[in-house]
């Protein structure tokens, strides 16, 4: 079975529900502190058509390589090129938020799991 190098790391913040309520009555959204993954890596889609993702059809910004057993969840947020050591939740360091569930090639004709694609995209604050 072939092997391929996790080579990038990634910070994960996994969406918690909140149970507090905005002045509307609408939960306010919360991630919980990044957790270190490794990765394969990320690229923009590559086709001149936008690529949708997500019941709402959202345009997908990056694809990230994730390995077989990778989870995350929609609005889940990913830190690309992440370094516990210098991020706080206020310097401004970039994320993207997760579009739909993982999509996993482990059902492929081949016998083997080369693992699947999260798709992002920028969160705008």
């Amino acid at each position: 079975m072939p092997e391929f190098p996790l080579a990038h790391t990634v910070g994960h913040r996994e969406y918690l529900a909140s149970a507090t309520e905005d002045a509307h009555g609408n939960p306010i959204a919360t991630w919980a502190p990044p957790v270190t993954r490794r990765v394969y890596g990320w690229g923009a889609p590559t086709t001149s058509e936008p690529k949708l993702a997500g019941y709402t059809r959202e345009v997908v910004e990056i694809e990230l390589l994730v390995p077989p057993g990778y989870s995350s969840s929609h609005r889940d947020r990913v830190i690309l090129d992440f370094d516990e050591e210098s991020w706080t939740e206020d310097a401004g360091i970039p994320e993207h938020e997760v579009i739909g569930g993982p999509e996993m090639y482990d059902h492929n004709p081949f016998g083997w799991n080369p693992g699947g694609v999260v798709n992002l995209r920028k969160v705008s604050v």
